[in-house]
């Protein structure tokens, strides 16, 4: 059989498997080029392939998320990982509902990529039962606040003694009752930054700022807490560029939270290495600790929410949700968050970040 007749079996088996599978498939060229739909696509959209070939689709994604949409398309192909992003497409009856969209890579033998494979899967009941639950939740977390807080009120008038005297024992009861509540309460207040935070990712403040500057001051910040320990905390900058264009407040936390769990982690006399570094592409941030590192089965969802490891290691608020903020902040930049571990011999969270003038810009045809 000759070379041609294989190309051209393969290419009949590739249709025949994406007009039957329940998705949306799409291809496109080594240069995010998109050139071929299969007709569910068509079905859902009642688009044709004159305005859904090359970059047309983008007039069946919903005008908020299509930034974010092309910016990570545009992000995969420049670093040849997978791609992966939510967005709404607009259905034939004029509705959005949420897809995910993925796509790999196909090389050739040398391997340089030449096609992307790519799937459109509905996921708008999932994400809308979850929004639902979430909002739920929001309100729940407020309301057990209340209460508490003025029981935290009353425990401390009887603990002032204004009211009559105690004996030690009482005092004793009474200050654990209020320390438990305090506990309760910062994790209820972890919980409405989570659902605050999360509904704020969707409108970052960028302005360009001095990457430098921004970490060292916030180390600055955190620099007593690290000494109480005695704790070294080394800056180590290799950055031959340090404007970038984030939101500074949100990256500042980020920032604060790997420090805090690496002051957290690390032991008395112990160091905590930060270092900065700038590839003409993108910025990376690595926090490096001497903590005594992840269990593997915690590190390969350590930023998912509510992720924690065994009692006294783990890498997140008490609520489980501090570094899956993390991931939410950076990724809202279109950047990545990693983490690289082994037990007993520390922890290295990395932070890259693009070094684009507006991470988030929406990309022209010919900017891919």
């Amino acid at each position: 059989m000759k070379f041609s007749d294989n190309l051209a079996a393969t290419s009949t088996y590739f249709k025949l498997l994406a007009e039957s599978i329940p998705h949306l498939v799409w291809t496109a060229d080594a240069g995010g080029y998109t050139d071929y739909f299969n007709q569910r696509w068509y079905n859902y959209t009642g688009g044709t392939p004159e305005d859904s070939i090359g970059w047309e689709w983008q007039r069946f994604i919903h005008v908020e998320d299509l930034s974010r949409c092309k910016a990570r398309w545009r992000t995969a192909i420049e670093t040849g990982e997978g791609y992966e992003t939510e967005y709404r497409v607009l259905r034939h009856d004029g509705a959005f509902r949420w897809h995910i969209g993925r796509a790999l890579p196909v090389h050739d033998k040398e391997g340089v990529i030449i096609k992307w494979f790519g799937t459109c899967t509905d996921v708008h009941n999932q994400r809308t039962l979850l929004e639902e639950r979430e909002a739920f939740a929001a309100a729940i977390t407020h309301d057990l606040k209340s209460p508490l807080v003025g029981t935290n009120m009353i425990l401390d008038v009887l603990l002032s003694e204004k009211l009559g005297n105690l004996t030690g024992k009482q005092l004793d009861l009474i200050a654990q009752i209020l320390a438990s509540n305090k506990k309760i309460l910062g994790l209820l207040q972890s919980l409405l930054d989570f659902y605050r935070d999360e509904k704020n990712l969707k409108n970052l403040s960028l302005e360009v700022v001095d990457l430098f500057a921004l970490v060292s001051d916030c180390v600055g910040d955190m620099q007593m807490q690290a000494e109480q320990r005695n704790i070294k905390i080394s800056l180590i900058s290799q950055l031959e560029a340090d404007s970038i264009s984030i939101d500074a407040l949100a990256i500042r936390r980020v920032l604060q939270n790997l420090l805090d769990n690496a002051i957290k982690f690390t032991p008395d006399d112990g160091e905590i290495k930060i270092m900065l570094a700038f590839d003409e592409k993108q910025f990376e941030l690595i926090v490096e600790d001497q903590g005594p590192g992840i269990e593997p089965e915690i590190l390969s969802n350590l930023f998912q929410p509510f992720t924690q490891g065994e009692s006294g290691k783990r890498y997140s608020l008490g609520s489980g949700l501090g570094l899956y903020l993390c991931r939410q902040i950076v990724e809202a930049h279109q950047g990545r968050i990693l983490c690289e571990s082994e037990l007993g011999a520390g922890s290295k969270f990395i932070v890259r970040l693009p070094a684009l003038d507006n991470p988030v810009e929406i990309l022209s045809d010919a900017s891919i």
